[in-house]
């Protein structure tokens, strides 16, 4: 990875070379130093994976936060739109020419930047008082929009799907701008679940950090302690042992499995159909069996460690895969049938939803979402970590990018890690599944890590100061950024529409409101 300090006058020409030439804003934090805000910048380039760190300096020159100022590229990239807005209300720094630049994750009303070095978790502007403040001005706001629309004779008005709504998966509302049933426009609005992840992780040592992994993406988890693993290992020096390795893929294609059996029966049943619904979780259920038989977990899954696994395998786990994989094999062309054949589900989401190429640069959309607009960008291959380089599938793509194409490519998905887990079940060698010894710190330096998990890239970025705990721990989610491409999905299609779509993406709001 290339690493590049530029001034900030500078950093809106940067930004314009790097979308020319086809790289993607995979990242983008800030980490609170005495005398600035150091802002870092990730980009990624598509094939094949060229990273490069640029960095700018935001001098604080005794100044508060708030005062504290920079350009902003969110013209340029619009995923920058939702990573200006995370850090103006985490470190007070305000971007010059940010179209809609208020807290994103907090209530409008917090009077905190809870990243700076300088909060040790005072209530003030973050208490009850001011969520109710901030729920009664959204109100007001509503009153209005609403008085509006009647003055127009009810040619537009503005509804809100969630944020409690089962179709939305979690806590997330998507304030709609519509006339009649027609989508005009709409607005994902974020932050009903945040638990501050970042912040927990800057007071915890580095093995206390483990059981955040699994409460990230809940239903993707090992792919969540994959990539902390990786981070640890990257930084410290690691090698794990060969079966650690083994067990670790094989755990992490399961549970991709689960997860895109998860979001196709959730899907499907959004739309209506029940069939596959119980069929899915039926599946899932068999999966989890076989998970928990070596974790004794179901769900929030804290099962890796730094150069290994927590535990070893028990001897039904080999034999309950190998039981599993013509089980499945059979049930996948019983899917085939029911969905992909089903005239019906072709009607609902053929051409809906369409994700181009360069509106998923432009958001740094990446895992199925992306696939499915064509470009076949998958860290396991592209970028290659663990035992994949050594192992036989393929990147599904489809060419489509609508609604039905992000279902084509996850179902792909399935049956290529069903072939990944068929050439490993067998070849699982004997051996320790942990290392005897490993540092309790991670050495100073900044480390930059990212795997493939279920929803895309997930990508971490540590900086050590060499202590037991992390100075700067920044998680860079795949529905953080996926969900933000909605807002050019949504306009044209009608009010049913949006619930396809929207599940369509496949997001986990913890990994949002992290």
């Amino acid at each position: 990875m290339t690493e590049t300090l530029v001034a900030q006058d500078e950093i809106q020409s940067v930004a314009r070379q790097c979308l020319a030439q086809g790289y993607f804003l995979e990242s983008f934090t800030a980490v609170d130093f005495a005398e600035c805000i150091e802002l870092v910048y990730h980009f990624n380039h598509w094939g094949p994976c060229q990273r490069s760190c640029v960095k700018v300096l935001v001098p604080k020159n005794g100044g508060s936060p708030g005062a504290w100022s920079t350009p902003s590229i969110s013209s340029i990239y619009k995923s920058a739109n939702w990573f200006e807005r995370e850090i103006h209300e985490f470190f007070g720094v305000t971007f010059a020419g940010h179209p809609n630049l208020k807290r994103l994750l907090l209530p409008e009303s917090s009077e905190i930047f809870p990243l700076l070095k300088s909060f040790k978790g005072e209530p003030k502007g973050a208490d009850v008082t001011q969520s109710l403040k901030l729920m009664q001005e959204d109100t007001r706001e509503f009153k209005t929009q609403e008085a509006v629309s009647l003055t127009q004779k009810n040619k537009d008005y503005y509804l809100n799907l969630g944020p409690q709504h089962p179709s939305t998966h979690g806590v997330l509302r998507v304030l709609l701008h519509l006339a009649g049933e027609r989508v005009l426009a709409g607005e994902p609005i974020i932050g009903y679940s945040h638990r501050h992840h970042e912040k927990m992780m800057e007071i915890q040592t580095y093995l206390g950090c483990w059981p955040n992994m699994g409460r990230l993406d809940y239903v993707g988890a090992m792919s969540y302690n994959m990539g902390y693993a990786l981070l640890a290992e990257k930084a410290m020096g690691l090698v794990p042992t060969p079966r650690a390795e083994h067990i670790r893929v094989l755990m992490t294609e399961l549970n991709r499995v689960s997860s895109h059996l998860l979001w196709m029966g959730t899907f499907l049943l959004d739309l209506g159909a029940f069939t596959p619904f119980f069929y899915c979780f039926d599946d899932r259920e068999k999966i989890l069996d076989i998970l928990e038989m070596a974790t004794g977990e179901r769900l929030t899954y804290d099962y890796f460690r730094f150069g290994g696994v927590d535990r070893d395998i028990p001897a039904e786990f080999a034999p309950a895969i190998k039981d599993f994989i013509p089980e499945f094999k059979k049930r996948l062309r019983d899917y085939d049938k029911l969905i992909r054949q089903n005239i019906i589900f072709e009607k609902r989401t053929k051409g809906l939803g369409i994700l181009t190429k360069e509106n998923a640069l432009a958001y740094g959309v990446t895992g199925p979402s992306l696939r499915a607009a064509g470009v076949a960008q998958d860290l396991r291959r592209d970028e290659p970590y663990s035992l994949y380089p050594t192992l036989d599938f393929q990147v599904p793509t489809s060419t489509d990018s609508d609604a039905y194409s992000r279902y084509w490519v996850r179902f792909r998905e399935m049956e290529e890690s069903l072939k990944i887990i068929s050439q490993l079940v067998d070849k699982i060698p004997a051996g320790e599944t942990k290392l005897a010894r490993i540092p309790k710190n991670f050495p100073k330096g900044e480390y930059y890590s990212a795997c493939e998990s279920a929803r895309g890239t997930f990508g971490m970025y540590l900086v050590s100061d060499g202590t037991l705990n992390p100075y700067r721990f920044h998680l860079r989610t795949p529905s953080f950024s996926n969900l933000n491409a909605i807002v050019d999905m949504l306009p044209g299609c009608v009010v049913s529409d949006v619930v396809a779509i929207l599940g369509s993406i496949d997001i986990v709001l913890p990994e949002i409101d992290r």
